[in-house]
């Protein structure tokens, strides 16, 4: 009886992701809509982190010690709480998100974490938010096609950038939003980027630029 009543739970839960999912993914092809706050919990969950490689994809944008990091699209802080833990000593990270239950979320799991170097901003990436010439690295990671304007947002990652800093983007299936090797690669060039390195697959590859 009980493991009945187990068994239905899982499909249940099941059947609701995949329901979201299904939804997310054709309401897509119409409108550039980010991963709703209501389902943040889905991405803090560790079989989310198993799947989508944030280990793997963290060493790819290649973080180091005493930088100050950009994202955009943080959400609840699964890359970038622990990169604010990679950049230490010295170094800092800020989060933009569109979202205020992503921003709120993301506070209070860093505060749970006792991360002290990271900062969270409530804004539109596509806007001059942050001082110019500023960072070291900038990353997206699953967001690009989630920004309407992705030329406005890459071009305000250029603007953030030190000479010589990078632009990370990683994109993975089966996502949404979903931005191929070619696509990324054409909007970075056209913002001045540089290409630096690809790295990985169709499956989940990590794109990085580099700000002359």
């Amino acid at each position: 009886m009980i493991f009945t009543q187990i068994l239905l739970i899982v499909a249940a839960v099941a059947f609701t992701a995949i329901a979201i999912f299904v939804g997310w993914r054709l309401a897509s092809r119409v409108w550039s809509l980010p991963c709703p706050s209501l389902v943040g919990w889905a991405l803090e969950s560790p079989f989310y982190y198993r799947i989508t490689g944030t280990e793997k994809t963290l060493g790819r944008i290649g973080l180091k010690s005493g930088q100050r990091v950009l994202e955009i699209g943080p959400g609840p802080g699964r890359l970038l709480i622990p990169a604010a833990q990679k950049v230490l000593p010295g170094g800092e990270v800020v989060g933009i998100d569109i979202q205020p239950g992503m921003i709120e979320r993301l506070k209070e799991r860093a505060k749970a974490a006792c991360i002290t170097n990271l900062t969270a901003i409530l804004g539109d990436a596509t806007e001059p938010i942050v001082p110019p010439a500023t960072f070291d690295v900038a990353f997206m990671v699953t967001t690009l096609g989630e920004i309407p304007d992705r030329s406005a947002a890459i071009r305000q990652c250029f603007r953030a950038l030190k000479s010589g800093g990078v632009l990370s983007i990683s994109e993975m299936l089966p996502d949404p939003h979903y931005q191929s090797k070619a696509t990324v690669k054409r909007l970075a060039e056209v913002a001045g980027f540089q290409l630096q390195s690809v790295e990985g697959g169709k499956w989940l590859f990590t794109a990085n630029f580099v700000k002359p």
